[in-house]
């Protein structure tokens, strides 16, 4: 579908806010029975333009848009247009989340949880929690890969960002926003231990976090698949395969691979049974 054009100005929108309600109404006008998708326009329900909140704005052919100012389509009616596509939104970002979620099962990056531990101090009134050694090996070797390539980017990230709808949440190992035209940059960490768990369902999984990342924050986003190796002939091209190939086909993601001895930091054979 080509992408819409705008035969006016733009109100003084937020891009953000904008491409959140583009991508809410499908790049079409809001008006059910109408799949105009050329010239669409933005319109304030309120008829504050200075409301740029995305619950405030729809998408409207010009025709339909006419019509909204002059009162033929009421803001009642375009409420309730509005509201059936939030409702539309809201299920589409839970069904993605779901399906993400079932697809990366025990792999998906978590902060370590601490658990009650079977040593008990000598007074029964008190309770031990400690994280387990593989979930702190992992978490850790995560944050010094992502401090390497920060290094070698000259790009910082915030670290395990995560966007909540409900009960369901995108979790982002590292994630960098720009306040100009740029694309967000999306890092997604993983560790190899051995050569056979090359799979190319870790850009898959990547490419499906970048499509909710846009739904949900209306931000555009670029994503980084960052690789820590075990061994060092894991480096090399012929090396994970899969990977390699699946990071190729997405234009909007970069493959990083470092070892373990370029990161300085080894989980050891304890923490591997994590992965």
């Amino acid at each position: 579908m080509p992408k819409p054009t705008y035969d006016r100005p733009r109100p003084s929108i937020p891009a953000e806010v904008a491409r959140i309600v583009e991508v809410e109404a499908g790049h079409c006008c809001a008006i059910k029975e109408c799949s105009e998708h050329t010239y669409l326009e933005f319109h304030h329900i309120d008829g504050n333009r200075e409301n740029n909140t995305p619950v405030n704005l729809i998408t409207l052919c010009d025709k339909h848009h006419k019509m909204a100012h002059a009162g033929v389509i009421d803001r009642k009616a375009l409420r309730l247009h509005k509201d059936r596509l939030s409702a539309v939104r809201d299920a589409d970002i839970l069904d993605r989340l779901t399906r993400l979620e079932a697809q990366i099962g025990d792999a998906e990056s978590e902060l370590p949880v601490t658990q009650a531990s079977p040593e008990r101090p000598t007074d029964i009134s008190i309770q031990k929690f400690a994280a387990s050694r593989s979930a702190a090996q992992a978490f850790a070797l995560c944050q010094v890969a992502i401090t390497r390539y920060e290094k070698d980017s000259g790009v910082y990230f915030q670290r395990h960002v995560e966007f909540v709808a409900g009960e369901k949440r995108l979790v982002l190992d590292g994630l960098k926003q720009f306040d100009d035209d740029r694309a967000d940059i999306v890092v997604d960490f993983t560790y190899l231990r051995k050569a056979y768990l090359d799979a190319p369902a870790y850009g898959q999984w990547l490419a499906e976090k970048l499509e909710i990342y846009e739904v949900m924050t209306g931000r555009a986003a670029v994503g980084v698949l960052l690789v820590a190796v075990g061994r060092e002939n894991m480096l090399e091209e012929t090396a994970i395969p899969s990977i390699r190939q699946s990071a190729r086909a997405a234009e909007n993601i970069t493959l990083k691979v470092y070892s373990c001895g370029q990161l300085g930091f080894h989980p050891g054979a304890v923490s591997a049974a994590l992965f």
